[in-house]
């Protein structure tokens, strides 16, 4: 019988040998029998494939593999077959089997294959096993090595490599069992796995010996270790390293030859974590594919950060959020909760608990109008795709591009000096989130300081009174505050004739919402900040009192009696308008629903009326002039006659109101007559139901104000 189990291809052999030299089998035994084939230089040739053949297959039969089984008593031979050349045996079969008392039986040993460095050594473990697996007694095991000069092998099976090369260490158990290993002496490199690598005081970890070129074999026989500094860290004989103080030193390995050395720092020993975020009490919310930074930062006693300190980081969870330890960044990859947890020796494990939900941050305003000292809060919600909002939004950080206009306090915000500044909410790793704050002075009024009349805020008690919102030369008076106070309506000659503009409560983005030929001024905003009312004067015709929209859209008259109305104001329920009119002679006040229809008169004397202007409580307050002098009155309903509430002793011009009620600011003086001198005038701030002096805001020489408004 021939068996061909594939082409050999490689080095040419040159001699073949076969153990044992001689087999004796029972019927029914089976026996391996080891072919070696050896190249010109005598190297064996690890990849031979060889061929097997039996001379009388009715008395022993041989496998592909190399098994002889005895079939009948007799005599037969079995050669081993390769490129040529061929080694034999003689087999004897007997009538019974041998020392298995006729049961099957094989030797393996353990390891099957050996691959070692000039000098490293390892046991082979010999056992005997039935065909079903159960073990057998073993006596004793005889072992050879064919090549001693590529590696001996003793009475125990120890392997000891000594020259580069190929071997088989075979090992005879008696009766018939008999096994071989094949080794490999390499001459190669190794390396220590955990190089550069940095501990903590008291802190150890174990080094391995790997050979790269034979697939990262851990080599463990063979090896002397070392540390040069045992004052910092000591190492076993197995490569156990413990730190003992902060400082460097080197662990040095010696074996087969070589020496190789790793560094190794001990860090000092920390006394605070400091993690940023701070774990919340409720979970920490995350908008789903977000991003969001995490750090976890060991500092020793003072307070300087320890880099070296290995911080390990966990996460509940890898289907939720996946933690990236080199950047020290959070994706957010499910909806659903986990934790983030980050361990130092020594300190109880920092947990952040998670929640990654579907949602995206909102704020409740995108803008907001304080008054220097006031503070409105922020509020930070998730809202779904229609945005809706599904819960309120937890762990948001807050930033302002203008800490000089206000101060944070998570989203509490509280005005500090007068101008524009950005207010942030970033969601965990999310897109931010702004709202404008508008911080406004007390006061805007219309001033010629510059030239041409420009709007300015007015703060008392700063040494530079006036403060410039719009000074373009575009001649811009009659400046009004929307409700929230982010905006400002006013009236401008910058088109030519007086129009209408509103712009944000810091001058910038000035949009104009009036295109009639004649002239428009004396904005008011309704209570909600959707509409002004104003006085529209055509260039035929009398002025009327007239609405808009704060966008410019649906302008239409809201009077339209003979002799014209001006000076309007809107009541605090948004539903009366109140305003100057001429249409039975004397100008007196007027009241009306804010959308037109019949209007009630309100005054009967013949003085002149200015300014009328609502309280918060509905009560109407208006200049009444009385010669050289004018008197503040007050008209409440159902009352019979107004009542007089403060003397001036100058005329007024012009008046308002503070929005709780409690102050007024007016001007007073005399506008002189074109090419007639100057105009003496002063800008007054007076409490109400107080009799108290005014505040006189300071000018400068020659400056004229106009148009106070709060």
């Amino acid at each position: 019988m021939l068996v061909v189990p594939g082409r050999l291809v490689g080095q040419t052999a040159s001699e073949l040998q076969v153990t044992p030299e001689t087999m004796t089998l029972g019927v029914g035994q089976k026996q391996p029998i080891f072919a070696s084939a050896y190249d010109r230089q005598g190297n064996i040739i690890s990849s031979a494939r060889f061929t097997f053949w039996s001379s009388d297959t009715t008395i022993a039969r041989v496998s592909k593999e190399g098994a002889v089984v005895g079939v009948a008593p007799g005599l037969a031979k079995v050669e081993a077959r390769l490129q040529g050349k061929r080694a034999s045996l003689a087999i004897l079969v007997t009538g019974a089997g041998g020392g298995t008392s006729g049961t099957s039986a094989a030797l393996a040993l353990a390891p099957t294959t050996a691959i070692l460095l000039p000098g490293e050594s390892v046991q082979i473990t010999p056992q005997a096993l039935r065909d079903d697996g159960t073990a057998l007694p073993l006596a004793k095991v005889l072992w050879k090595s064919l090549k001693p000069e590529v590696a001996t092998v003793d009475s125990t099976g120890l392997v000891v490599g000594v020259a580069p090369g190929k071997t088989i260490i075979q090992a005879n158990g008696g009766a018939g069992l008999m096994a071989t290993v094949p080794v490999d002496v390499e001459q190669a490199d190794i390396t220590i796995e955990g190089a550069g690598d940095v501990l903590g005081p008291e802190e150890a970890e174990s080094l391995r010996v790997l050979v790269p070129s034979q697939g990262n074999r851990v080599v463990t026989t063979g090896l002397q270790w070392r540390s040069a500094d045992s004052a910092v860290a000591t190492v076993g004989p197995d490569g156990v390293v413990v730190a003992h103080q902060p400082g460097r030193t080197e662990i040095v390995l010696s074996g087969f030859g070589l020496e190789r050395r790793a560094g190794l720092v001990v860090h000092r020993l920390p006394q605070t974590l400091v993690v940023s975020p701070k774990p919340p009490a409720e979970p920490l919310q995350i908008s789903l594919r977000a991003t969001r930074p995490f750090s976890a930062v060991a500092q020793a006693a003072d307070s300087t950060p320890i880099p070296e300190a290995r911080i390990l980081w966990e996460v509940g969870d890898s289907t939720k959020v996946q933690f990236n330890r080199a950047t020290g960044t959070l994706t957010a990859r499910d909806t659903g909760a986990t934790t983030l947890t980050a361990r130092l020796r020594g300190f109880e494990p920092v947990v952040w608990r998670l929640s990654v939900v579907a949602g995206t941050l909102g704020l409740d305003r995108a803008r907001a109008g304080l008054r220097l000292g006031e503070r409105v809060t922020l509020a930070a919600s998730l809202l779904d795709e229609a945005g809706k909002v599904v819960s309120p939004a937890s762990g948001v950080e807050w930033s302002t591009d203008r800490p000089d206009v206000v101060a944070l306090n998570g989203g509490e915000v509280r005005a500090l000096s007068p101008g524009r500044a950005v207010v942030s909410a970033t969601f965990p790793g999310g897109k931010p989130v702004t709202a404008d704050i508008f911080v406004t002075a007390d006061l805007l009024v219309a001033s010629n300081r510059s030239g041409a009349f420009g709007l300015y805020q007015v703060r008392p008690e700063s040494p530079d009174t006036l403060l410039p919102v719009l000074v373009d030369g575009g001649g811009n008076v009659q400046g009004m505050r929307s409700p929230d106070r982010t905006r400002i309506a006013f009236s401008s000659t910058r088109a030519g004739s007086y129009d209408l503009y509103v712009m944000d409560a810091d001058g910038r983005n000035a949009r104009r919402i009036t295109v009639d030929a004649g002239t428009e001024g004396d904005p008011v905003w309704t209570p909600d900040g959707t509409h002004l009312l104003y006085t529209g004067a055509p260039r035929a015709g009398v002025p009327q009192i007239m609405s808009i929209r704060a966008d410019g859209g649906d302008p239409h008259p809201v009077t339209a009696s003979t002799g014209g109305n001006r000076r309007p104001d809107v009541s605090p329920d948004g539903k009366r308008v109140v305003f100057v009119s001429t249409r039975d002679g004397d100008p007196e006040l007027y009241e009306s629903a804010i959308d037109g229809g019949e209007a009630r008169r309100l005054t009967k004397s013949g003085d002149r009326k200015n300014s009328p202007r609502y309280l918060p409580n509905g009560d109407i307050l208006y200049v009444l002039e009385k010669g050289s002098k004018a008197r503040l009155m007050r008209i409440t309903p159902g009352a019979k006659d107004p009542v007089p509430v403060l003397e001036v002793d100058q005329p007024v011009i012009v008046l308002d109101v503070s929005r709780d009620g409690e102050r007024v600011a007016y001007i007073a003086g005399k506008l002189s007559e074109a090419g007639k001198g100057k105009s003496q005038l002063t800008l007054r701030i007076q409490p109400l139901g107080v009799v108290t002096p005014p505040l006189l805001v300071p000018l400068r020489p020659g400056e004229q104000v106009l148009s106070p408004s709060f």
